[in-house]
């Protein structure tokens, strides 16, 4: 399509008709050809890439939704921590729980915290052993200071984890 009316415009605007009909129609038919070929490269731009990150989108999806509900599960915690223990919130150990993706580092077992970003199994019976002698943990951070965990490590486990104290 776009062969022809480049062949249409070069046909009218010739200089054998200076200032004619067929030299105007030969502009205007440039410019449409210009205008068109615009706005088909930007539609073709736009579906391209969306179909490139078609494929990634259910996977984003999933991801925010798993970092909402953590977070739904923190606030429950907050807001209303009978209910929360009640469901089972930050308990993947218990059968039936409903832990919201997070793990209650004062009561899971060694197992489990091994499944934590830069928690070892040596680092996890270490917080198993420290967590009764110091009353639990309260915080992320405070498990990086008992422990002296790196700043990174810290970091990567504070929107996966939860405190319970009894």
């Amino acid at each position: 399509m776009y062969a022809a009316t480049l062949a249409g415009w070069l046909v009218l605007d010739t200089p054998a008709h200076p200032g004619s009909t067929a030299r105007g129609a030969g502009a205007a038919l440039w410019l449409v050809t210009w205008i068109g070929g615009g706005v088909h490269a930007l539609v073709v731009s736009n579906d391209a890439v969306r179909r490139m990150h078609g494929s990634e989108e259910p996977r984003m999806a999933a991801a925010e939704a798993r970092i909402e509900r953590r977070a739904e599960g923190q606030r429950l915690l907050a807001s209303q921590p009978a209910l929360a223990r009640e469901l089972g919130v930050g308990r993947p150990d218990v059968p039936g729980a409903d832990d919201y993706g997070l793990v209650d580092v004062n009561h899971v077992p060694a197992a489990i915290l091994t499944g934590l970003p830069g928690i070892t199994g040596d680092l996890a019976a270490r917080i198993v052993a420290e967590r009764a002698p110091v009353g639990g943990f309260s915080s992320a951070d405070d498990l990086g200071v008992v422990l002296d965990l790196p700043a990174g490590t810290v970091d990567a486990l504070r929107p996966l984890t939860v405190f319970v104290k009894d």
